[in-house]
């Protein structure tokens, strides 16, 4: 038979879950991203490791109400990075790669974010874009020797497979 002890941290430990549950429903509402999204900043991120071809990923962003992302800058390009390194296996393995909303598919050299963004910043990773077999989408590559370097794009094939973001504005 459970000592009077035992039943009393029992009781406590159920206690203190109830409590940490209700408060966890109680933040559930407080976000304002959907489930399964990350908020970050002003935006909320949905990240895909099965990979597609850029206009298939593009598609399914669009269909759940987001986007590609946009980099605008270089804290933004980071803070993507980050979060991609936070979520895969082996985020030094050389050559992993997502895909970011940026390709030049209307006009060659005229590269254009898939949400409208004015392309105002870049961080292109040396000799890059050039376009070496019809390159159009651009990838984070991942390649280099610390995270400023994995952070630079590359232009790439469009119908290669990558992992990708979703990206839509905070609700």
């Amino acid at each position: 038979m459970a000592s009077l002890v035992q039943k009393i941290s029992l009781m406590v430990l159920l206690l203190t879950g109830f409590v940490w549950l209700s408060e966890g429903e109680v933040c559930r509402e407080c976000t304002k991203c959907p489930q399964y999204w990350m908020e970050i900043g002003e935006y909320c991120y949905q990240y895909f490791g099965n990979k597609m071809k850029f206009h298939d990923a593009e598609n399914i962003c669009n269909r759940i109400g987001g986007d590609l992302p946009s980099i605008r800058n270089e804290e933004e390009g980071n803070t993507i990075y980050q979060l991609w390194k936070g979520l895969v296996n082996n985020p030094t393995k050389m050559d992993y790669a997502y895909w970011i909303g940026l390709r030049d598919t209307h006009q060659e050299k005229k590269f254009e974010w898939t949400d409208g963004t004015p392309l105002q910043y870049n961080n292109w990773k040396h000799g890059e874009p050039n376009n070496w077999e019809n390159e159009d989408c651009v990838e984070i590559r991942n390649a280099g020797n610390n995270d400023y370097e994995r952070q630079r794009w590359n232009d790439r094939g469009c119908n290669h497979d990558r992992a990708f973001f979703c990206r839509k504005p905070l609700n």
